[in-house]
């Protein structure tokens, strides 16, 4: 719509169903209609806003002037919360959070507790989870909706009698991808939030996660694809597109660069030995493809949180080692036959022939064994140095298997010439 249709929209829309419709909106987009709006409706709309929803588009906000006029619009104790979310970093659960929650007292009876939810719930989006605290706001337990009002029966119970005591919770300091764990693991809708003093500051909701997941998800593939993001927006440019994977490919330039050096290095190898041409591209792809399957592999579980302890890295590199080896062998013995006939066809000397398909196969066998390590143990290291192992891209992953796929196969066939020498 343009603007004036917008204007006539604004005074058809009851204000609680045009702050619905913002909420659903990507931060950006939000922000781009508001701000060719009057002041009047966006602070209507900021005030019905839900906080997590607020704080996205304050932070979708570039210029710094914009995002302090926008922040004096909000009402003053929503402003001081917006302003310590973020504060954040993006990848922790106090970027995300909300801190419109359903909390009661303890010593309320299920009457009165039911009289407290139904005054909250016009205000909170989310009333399924109703949390307990004391007189200082300390969380003390946990009960839904539904327990308290298949309670009703008996109206006269304490609820710290029907509450649940066993408590998960999180940390605004907590990672992200932890809070994801824990609401997949126990099918949490919700999860609440409580500072060092365990005092209940806001929870996590499921829409929010799943944001956080498929934004998690778009970095992965990023990182995975080599490049440095995945989004495509509809008003990017070529000359855009150009500065996302240019520098991407300057890096793996430079380093295929070592490639063409080992290829250089053995030239005489090449020269005796025409036929070794023939079979580098396939070891080399070959080794490519085992990498990045390893390399999707932890990936994987790292994102779901399963190489916390030394056992479980030992054991995942165990399970490469043996996989890699076992799909060498494989490889490496179908290829040894298709070598032999191939030498045969062409007439070759039987002798010469099988040593060279030996060198093949070899080649193969130890390549896929090498790539499939490779492509686990670079994860690790990343990791170790405390940088998302998804920069590990599978570009870098085949590069660094190119080179060492190469030496192997041309040490093996050196070896080969100075046998038949």
């Amino acid at each position: 719509m343009n603007l004036e249709e917008r204007k006539k929209l604004y005074q058809l829309i009851p204000i609680r169903k045009l702050t619905e419709v913002f909420e659903d909106l990507t931060p950006e987009e939000a922000f781009d209609i508001l701000k060719d709006t009057s002041i009047e409706i966006v602070v209507n709309v900021f005030k019905e806003m839900e906080t997590d929803d607020l704080t996205d588009i304050i932070q979708a906000i570039d210029d710094k002037e914009d995002q302090i006029t926008y922040l004096s619009l909000i009402d003053a104790s929503k402003r001081v919360l917006i302003k310590s979310l973020i504060a954040f970093d993006e990848d922790l659960v106090g970027s995300i959070m909300n801190n419109d929650f359903v909390a009661i007292s303890k010593d309320l009876t299920v009457k009165k507790a039911i009289k407290e939810v139904v005054k909250m719930a016009p205000e909170i989006e989310f009333i399924h989870n109703i949390y307990i605290i004391d007189e200082f706001k300390k969380l003390e337990g946990a009960m839904s909706l539904k327990e308290l009002i298949s309670a009703g029966y008996d109206q006269s119970q304490k609820i710290e009698d029907l509450m649940s005591v066993n408590l998960i919770y999180v940390t605004p300091s907590t990672p992200i991808e932890d809070a994801i764990e824990i609401m997949k693991n126990y099918n949490f809708l919700l999860l609440p939030v409580v500072d060092k003093y365990q005092k209940l500051i806001g929870i996590v909701s499921f829409d929010d996660i799943l944001e956080a997941l498929n934004l998690e998800s778009d970095e992965d593939y990023s990182s995975l694809a080599g490049i440095s993001d995945v989004q495509v927006d509809e008003n990017e440019t070529v000359f855009t597109t150009i500065k996302k994977r240019l520098p991407w490919l300057v890096i793996l330039l430079f380093i295929n660069l070592i490639t063409s050096s080992i290829i250089i290095g053995f030239e005489e190898e090449l020269k005796l030995l025409p036929t070794l041409a023939i079979f580098m591209p396939l070891i080399l792809n070959m080794a490519g493809n085992s990498g990045t399957q390893s390399l999707g592999i932890i990936i994987r579980l790292f994102a779901t949180n399963q190489l916390e302890s030394k056992k479980e890295i030992f054991k995942h590199l165990l399970n490469e080692l043996l996989t890699g080896l076992f799909n060498g062998v494989v490889i490496a013995i179908g290829l040894f036959l298709m070598v032999i006939v191939f030498n045969f066809i062409k007439g070759q000397d039987f002798r010469t022939g099988l040593s060279f398909a030996l060198v093949v196969a070899l080649s193969i066998n130890i390549a896929l064994v090498v790539a499939t390590l490779a492509g686990a143990i670079v994860p690790l290291i990343i990791n170790a140095l405390k940088i998302d192992p998804a920069v590990a891209s599978g570009p870098f992953i085949t590069t660094i298997n190119d080179i060492l796929s190469l030496l192997i196969y041309f040490s093996l066939a050196s070896i080969l010439i100075a046998t038949l020498a």
